[in-house]
Order: structure tokens, then sequence, then C-alpha cells
């Protein structure tokens, strides 16, 4: 027949196809998908914004030329300057070259100084010259594990599609053998009926049970056809060669022996969290630098009509030093709530993720019963199709013992689908999706 022809071709390409890994798929995801892209862009900015925090650190130059009358001598001037912030150390250096030439002796110089300023308390080491850049390198890992969290949500949603398409693959296998049994076994009664051993309702019936079984076979075909079409076009690959290779029956072992460890040591929400508080540990020593003396030590030296030297001392200190000191309470409590917030992050983790475990582990258990029920919905088959042939029953009880045995395989790759996509869940929610 046309229809059985045309479901070989289908079968044949299926099958001739070559399957894809959770691995393949997500290798050619990241290779092939727009939003992979994206990410790779926004960690590029991120890196360029802690590029440009260092821009403190660059050597300043300047120059001028000047001409100016003075009691009736023209006077002419060019200079040329450096300064450089060492942010190591919290000192900046000057240098500066003068020249002036004029009608007199007096008015002519050259001039050459080094300036040196270090501090001594406020901002030593570079503790404040070096904060913005701190900073940012921090936001800069904190951006790359919230780019990771971002990925792992996207590919968790992508391998649910996989796993899909798994269960259509399997829906459209079962619909096939309940569509070719249902053919079998009109072309039987109509054999029957044709040597009147069957009544005619036996044939109506089972040519009703044809008709349902072709559209249930139908329903399946387009759901798979549907998903490798969208697969195809997300992965860059002919639909016909969209086949999966993700086992619905395969069961998950877990190798966590404390889970609440392993979430407060290896999550990357948990590291974001960690990174969070550096952040203000970092600001809080630079509050605190803040709310000292500014004591700064100046050295010069360098040469004009003869060899000059300097050395002094300066000190600033605002009176009260309200908001150096405002700034430090300030991100001390900002550190004790951000404490409060990650133990918080570690209890919802926690919670989360035992009762995806608690779920895959009972998923498990009710998969184990489908195999019981799939044997006993096979006996049940055969019976009242032993009992229709030996004139016993009716057709109808065969008709509905077939169809219940592919009702219950159906509902085993349901429950299967079900149980994996609780897996990937769990995997995810404990990082170990990717």
């Amino acid at each position: 027949m046309n229809k059985t022809l045309a479901l070989s071709i289908t079968l044949f390409f299926s099958v001739n196809a070559v399957a894809i890994t959770q691995t393949e798929f997500i290798d050619r995801l990241k290779n092939t998908h727009p939003f992979f892209t994206q990410q790779n862009y926004d960690q590029q900015i991120s890196q360029l914004n802690y590029i440009a925090s260092q821009a403190n650190q660059d050597w300043v130059l300047g120059s001028s030329i000047d001409s100016k009358n003075q009691l009736n001598d023209q006077i002419s001037s060019a200079s040329m300057s450096a300064t450089h912030n060492l942010v190591s150390t919290g000192g900046d250096v000057s240098i500066s070259k003068v020249w002036s030439d004029g009608a007199s002796i007096s008015t002519s110089s050259d001039k050459f100084l080094v300036n040196y300023t270090q501090p001594l308390l406020k901002d030593f080491g570079g503790v404040n010259d070096q904060l913005s850049s701190d900073l940012l390198k921090i936001k800069t890992e904190i951006n790359a594990l919230e780019l990771k969290q971002s990925e792992e949500a996207f590919v968790l949603t992508q391998l649910f599609k996989l796993l899909d398409l798994s269960n259509a693959q399997q829906q459209f296998t079962l619909t096939t053998n309940r569509l070719e049994l249902a053919a079998q076994e009109l072309a039987l009664v109509e054999d029957k009926f044709s040597q009147s051993l069957v009544d005619k309702v036996d044939v109506l019936l089972q040519k009703d049970s044809y008709q349902s079984a072709y559209q249930q076979h139908l329903q399946a075909e387009q759901d798979l056809e549907l998903l490798k079409q969208e697969l195809a076009i997300t992965l860059d690959m002919p639909a016909k060669a969209m086949v999966s290779e993700l086992d619905l029956y395969q069961i998950y072992q877990s190798n966590l022996d404390d889970l609440r460890k392993h979430l407060q040591l290896n999550t990357s929400e948990m590291q974001v969290a960690k990174l969070e508080q550096d952040t203000l540990i970092r600001q809080l020593n630079s509050d605190k630098n803040n709310t000292q003396l500014q004591l700064d030590l100046n050295l010069g030296a360098g040469y004009d009509t003869d060899d000059i030297w300097n050395i002094g001392l300066g000190l600033s200190y605002p009176l009260g030093n309200t908001k150096a000191k405002s700034d430090l309470e300030k991100t001390q409590i900002e550190i004790t709530k951000a404490k409060e917030n990650t133990a918080e992050l570690l209890l919802e983790l926690t919670i989360k993720a035992s009762v995806l475990e608690k779920k895959v582990e009972h998923l498990s258990k009710l998969l184990s019963t489908y195999q019981a029920r799939i044997e006993i919905a096979k006996s049940r088959a055969q019976e009242e199709k032993r009992r229709y042939e030996l004139g016993n029953s009716s057709v109808s009880f065969v008709i509905s013992a077939q169809n219940n045995l592919q009702q219950v395989r159906s509902n085993y790759a349901l429950a299967a689908l079900k149980y994996q996509k609780s897996v990937l869940e769990f995997q995810a929610a404990i990082d170990q999706l990717l």
C-alpha cells in the first residue's frame, strides 16, 4: 500500500540519520546560536571596562609655547611636562622642562624640575588609587560567572527540547507499531468476514481502530517533524539528520555525599556571592584608609641657574572627618548584610536542589513500576486475542487491550520524559549540567 511505502521511507530516513548526543548538541549550539556570540561580546565589554579603569596609570604629557612683552623685552618661552601616578605606591611624579629667551640675559633661562609626592598615611601603597581597578577586576569575574549562569539556563531550555524530540521519536515508534498491528488485524478480520466467520460489526470496529491508530500516528509524525524542524534550524543542520540519542529510560546516579557543602563550594551563585563580599571588603580597606591624615612627603630636584632641591611634608585633615567615617560605617553594615544574604542564598539553593533530588528519586521509583504494567498489558492483549480467536470474546475487547498496551507504553515514555527533565534541572541546580 502507498501508506505503508511512505511509512517505510520515513522510518528509513530516521534510522539512517546520525543521532546527536547531549555533548554534541551543546557543542553545536555554542558554535551556531547567536546567544553565545552575545555572551562573548558581554565578556569583552566587561574586560574593556576593567582595562579603562587603569587609565590613571597613564603618563600625561603636556607642552606649551608662549610669547609676551615684559618691560619692553620680548620674551619667548616653551615648556614640556610629564606626570604619572604610581598606583603601586600612591605616589605622583612630575617632570618639567622650561625654556625662555629674551633680549637680556636676566630674562633668559633653562629650567628642569623633577617632583615626587609620596603619601605616608592616606592612600599609602595606592590603596585608593587602585580601588576602581580592583573593584572592576572583581566585577569582571562576577560577570563571567553570571554569563555562565545565563548560558546554563539557556542550554537547559534547549536540552528540554532535545528530550522532547526523544519522546516524539518514541511516540512515533509506538504509534507506528500500533498502526501496523491495526492494519494486520483489519486484514485478518476482513478475511474472516469474507469466509463468514465474523460479523460485520467486527469489521467496522477494526476499521475504526485502524483509523484511530492512523490519526495517532499522523499526530505523532507531526509532533516529531515540527520538533526536528525547530531544532535543525537552531543548530543549522538538515531536518532529516536531526535525531536525538538521549535515552529517556537511563537512570541517573548522583555522586554527591554532602549536597549543602557541594553547593557552597561549587555553584556559580555562591561564587558570585563570595565575590560580592570581596568587593565590599576591598571597599572597606579604602574606607578605613580614608579616615587617616593626609600626610605627604614632597621631594624635588632640578636646576635653574644652579642646582636646586627641596624636601617637605604636607599635612591636612578635615575636622570631624564626617564623610569618611560615615562611608566606613555604611560599608561595614553592607558587609554584614551581604553575609546574611549569602546564608539565605545557600539555604534557598539547598532547598531547591534537595527537592529536585528527592523528585528524581521518586520519579525513578515510578518508572520502575511501568515495566510490570507493560508486561501485564501484554499478557492481557494476548489473552483477549486468544479468547477472541476461540469465539469466547468480542473484538472490541481485543482492540481495547491493544490500545491499553500502547497507552501504557506511551505513558511510560512521558513519565521518562518528566524524569529526565527533572534530572537536567537537578544537574543545573548543582552546576553539573555543562
